[in-house]
């Protein structure tokens, strides 16, 4: 029911077929030759599994969980794998390695739970204080203290509206949910010609006898080496992250902000030490079933500096004031984005900033300058 036709490259014991359901197929599956460890077998099963695309339907319900984060409580951007991605390895699967796959559809997806833990270690380990240290400009992002399995300290007031905290009964810290809501981040359907959905991938063990023993063997260099195969999801891909809060839109846009950096700096799921799991935040903008670009599919750093733009705006803060605060406050974070979000943030400059001052055209023209370069 699950196997469609494929091409001419067939193995013994193997079916000449590519499963449309690649979750099924990595999953449930296998044939006997893979489940007896037959190194060929492995191979030329995850070849095909390696071929599976979408199912034809996919894309409709795309497009329906896209249309419904339309909200001005919602922020949707498009993070595209700059490498392999290894989510859910420690699942199940007949090859002894897993991927996180939609149960329903067989595409790749990137747990909500999983952008909400990786998001939520980045901000306490790289805005938050040094453990022991006493940081007042770094106490808002602290983490949750923990000691013996047990909260010991509830965490700083940006770390709790953003992920939440647990109860503390010493302290009489009540517990408290997060604001931002972290959804599944699904696969966006590539155009055609595009590469694949899955790729094929080779781990060697060459201390077999170390690792099996649970460290009572020596590892020794003259063991056999042991390659693994194993499905990965292939760079190029883009998935569609969305966020929600019925809160204020800048604690909206600080979180989009903190999910960017985390995927790009540390990266998602397993093997980020090797440098699987980078991604990064995509200038181009998805397009609603009208072809027209969608309002919330802008970067977050755009999104937060066009709240900042306007918010300077209506508070009636004169141009050289705001200039200045570009100068001092935005310059190292805009210069460090990528380049479609160098050139938006280009444009949204020079649509709010009018100088009149020689000098500060001048610099205002050099900043725009280095944007664009």
């Amino acid at each position: 029911m699950w196997l469609k036709e494929a091409g001419e490259d067939r193995c013994p014991e193997l079916p000449g077929q590519v499963p449309s359901h690649a979750g099924l197929g990595y999953t449930r599956g296998a044939p006997l030759a893979v489940l007896r460890e037959d190194p060929a077998a492995r191979k030329k099963w995850l070849e095909l599994l390696s071929q599976c695309g979408e199912p034809a339907r996919y894309a409709r319900a795309y497009r329906r969980w896209k249309d419904s984060f339309q909200g001005s409580d919602t922020l949707c951007f498009i993070v595209r794998a700059e490498s392999r991605l290894l989510v859910g390895h420690g699942t199940s699967s007949a090859t002894g390695v897993g991927l996180t796959l939609h149960h329903t559809w067989g595409v790749p997806v990137l747990p909500g739970s999983s952008l909400k833990g990786l998001t939520a270690h980045y901000v306490q380990n790289v805005y938050g204080p040094a453990p022991g240290d006493e940081e007042p400009e770094r106490e808002p992002f602290r983490g949750t203290d923990w000691e013996h399995s047990r909260p010991s300290r509830a965490p700083g007031a940006v770390f709790r509206r953003l992920f939440g905290a647990p109860d503390v009964e010493e302290r009489s810290e009540k517990a408290s949910q997060g604001e931002v809501i972290f959804h599944d981040a699904l696969w966006v359907p590539p155009e055609k010609g595009s590469g694949p959905m899955l790729a094929r991938d080779v781990l060697t063990v060459h201390q077999r006898g170390y690792y099996e023993s649970g460290g009572g063997q020596w590892p020794v260099d003259f063991d056999d080496p042991n390659p693994v195969s194993f499905l990965t999801v292939a760079p190029g891909n883009c998935f569609l992250v969305a966020l929600e809060a019925r809160s204020a839109r800048a604690l909206l846009e600080r979180a989009g902000r903190y999910v960017g950096e985390a995927l790009a700096s540390w990266g998602l799921g397993g093997k980020t030490a090797a440098g699987y799991g980078r991604m990064v935040v995509t200038g181009t903008p998805d397009l609603a079933p009208g072809g027209q670009p969608m309002v919330t599919m802008e970067t977050p750093a755009l999104m937060e500096l066009k709240a900042w733009l306007e918010e300077q705006k209506a508070r009636n803060v004169g141009q050289r004031q705001q200039f200045q605060q570009v100068e001092h406050e935005w310059t190292d974070r805009l210069l460090a984005l990528t380049e479609p979000e160098r050139h938006g943030a280009a444009r949204l400059l020079k649509k709010f900033l009018r100088l009149k001052r020689p000098e500060e055209q001048q610099r205002f023209e050099e900043l725009l300058a280095r944007l664009l370069a």
